[in-house]
């Protein structure tokens, strides 16, 4: 990632596709927790067994994307309307030509590798949460079973990581 596309150069404007493919953070439930439907790509959720979360509201399913892995997206040729229209603001500005390629790559790789320096720290659940709620309950569990000054260290670092990565996301890319 840290290479620009060969189709790319340092001062070309992305078309989204490079910038969305290497990122992919707006399906991790870094950025949300939920991601709307329209009411008729319902039954292809259904289908999909997405972790709907409907109410009278609005239709949506629940973040992470079960149909999210390494990084990639297993439907993307037939994604849904919120995953084709939905641009951060990073991608925004990377279309505009206000943030470079490179710069936009830089930013998404920084993310990448403090969202994996958290998540090696916290267990993961079955069925996946966003990140953030993972580790608020991992917090919440060892509070509550262990109050050594280990313990107190690790939390303290363990904030202070979550803390880092929520200004990275927000800075960063401007969801």
């Amino acid at each position: 990632m840290s290479s620009l596309p060969a189709s790319e150069g340092p001062e070309a404007r992305p078309s989204g596709s490079d910038l969305c493919t290497a990122c992919g953070l707006c399906c991790t439930g870094l950025l949300f927790d939920i991601a709307p439907l329209e009411e008729q790509e319902l039954p292809r959720a259904e289908g999909l067994r997405l972790p709907l979360a409907c109410n009278q509201y609005h239709d949506a399913f629940r973040l992470p994307c079960p149909c999210h892995h390494d990084r990639k997206c297993t439907v993307y040729e037939a994604r849904f309307s919120v995953c084709k229209s939905y641009e951060c603001g990073l991608l925004r500005r990377c279309k505009e030509g206000e943030v470079p390629l490179g710069e936009a790559l830089a930013r998404v790789e920084r993310v990448l590798r403090l969202a994996d320096a958290v998540r090696r720290r916290v267990p993961p659940e079955d069925p996946p949460r966003p990140l953030w709620d993972e580790a608020r309950e991992h917090i919440r569990e060892r509070d509550a079973a262990d109050t050594s000054p280990a313990w107190r260290a690790e939390r303290e670092s363990l904030v202070a990581a979550l803390e880092e990565l929520r200004a990275a996301c927000r800075q960063g890319l401007d969801p």
